[in-house]
């Protein structure tokens, strides 16, 4: 099996990808299991290649040891399939990325190959991003993403031992490219995927753009100069990792809304389902009552996004003499869209939050479509 480009947003909350321009999703959880419990963790087969998605049970070699991982869905709940959560993860060295990488390439190989032989996988350019939390940590931001890239060059092996749909695949990457998260955002504001000019750019020409990324972890700002050019330097780059979201609505659950949600995933699956609606009800399982929990959550939203546009102005204030453009993406955009309209309005006025305050389509995969430019760029020489 031959992949032309294979980009990767290893998400805190959510892991995205894009293979030869497939889409696909997984909540990032990794359990690690026993080999025992592998033996016989499914008591049945699965048949339809889809379905591995959510059933995804794998093993490979780390530092020479035979590891076995639950992946996705069927680690969610394990005791420990969301601890991650609760503190920053250094993606160089982290399990959790590389796991995620080989399930994702596995699950491929099983919907698109050509049956069990087709099992030798060649990438011909792979790309993801690091946070600005991590890479600030350097001097050099390059250093970090050359240790990132490397880890995705050359061989790999993963084992499917989800029952029915087992084999063994290898895996080739000829080229791995890491890219600074959330500045690569700009690329899909800038550029189609025909790589052509994309006319809404036009509106940023005469504005430095603040693009802020609003994750489940962290929240990542990067400044850009006008015209949606890179950023000036590394103190044009920052991030808020003291802000959690996924911390704070933990925090809502525990001392308000325990008797409904037994971890942090499932009140972050409710509210993404319900916040578009105009009440926010859960079901009891056991009487079948509604229950509705629209104030609290609101609340505790609002409260969240207040801190955030704190935060944020006192970190990037507008100069007197200019103004800057906002733009909101990542994996909480959608959800924090309304509450920043509103605290914008109350602020500033409508006028302006119209003009300067912007949530664009697929927000929350605006990084994603960064690296997805990017990759056709630089490989279409190579595939004319």
């Amino acid at each position: 099996m031959d992949i032309k480009r294979h980009n990767v947003d290893f998400g805190n909350s959510i892991f995205q990808t894009l293979v030869d321009g497939y889409y696909f999703e997984v909540p990032t959880n990794v359990v690690e299991i026993t080999k025992e419990k592998a033996d016989g963790h499914y008591p049945s087969t699965f048949n339809d290649s889809q379905s591995l998605l959510q059933n995804m049970l794998i093993s490979t070699k780390i530092d020479g040891v035979e590891k076995y991982y639950l992946v996705g869905d069927s680690a969610e709940k394990q005791v420990l399939g969301n601890i991650h959560i609760n503190k920053l993860h250094d993606k160089t060295e982290s399990e959790i990325p590389y796991v995620m990488f080989l399930a994702s390439v596995a699950y491929y190989n099983v919907l698109k190959g050509n049956g069990k032989e087709d099992n030798r996988v060649n990438i011909h350019y792979f790309s993801t991003m690091l946070p600005i939390w991590l890479l600030k940590k350097t001097n050099k931001f390059s250093d970090m993403q050359n240790k990132m890239a490397s880890r995705f060059e050359g061989e790999h092996q993963v084992a499917i031992l989800t029952p029915g749909l087992e084999r063994v695949i290898s895996i080739h990457v000829e080229t791995s490219k890491c890219r600074i998260e959330s500045e690569v955002a700009r690329w899909a504001i800038k550029k189609d995927f025909d790589l052509q000019d994309r006319e809404e750019a036009n509106s940023f020409n005469n504005y430095e753009t603040l693009i802020v990324d609003l994750g489940g972890g962290t929240v990542d700002l990067a400044l850009l100069q006008a015209g949606l050019q890179a950023p000036k330097s590394r103190d044009s780059l920052n991030c808020f990792a003291d802000i959690s979201y996924l911390k704070h609505i933990d925090k809502l659950r525990s001392e308000k809304l325990l008797e409904y949600f037994e971890d942090v995933r499932s009140l972050e699956e409710f509210i993404i389902v319900n916040i578009e609606k105009t009440k926010m009800e859960q079901r009891d399982g056991n009487s079948g009552k509604k229950v509705d929990l629209t104030e609290q959550i609101h609340e505790s939203l609002r409260e969240y996004t207040q801190i955030l546009l704190t935060k944020m102005e006192n970190t990037f204030p507008s100069p007197k003499d200019k103004v800057y453009k906002y733009v909101y993406i990542g994996g909480i955009a959608g959800i924090l869209n309304r509450f920043i309209e509103e605290s914008i309005d109350a602020r500033y006025g409508v006028e302006i939050r119209e003009q300067n305050h912007l949530f664009l389509p697929d927000s929350r995969k605006l990084n994603l479509y960064g690296l997805e430019i990017l990759s056709r760029h630089e490989t279409n020489a190579v595939f004319a």
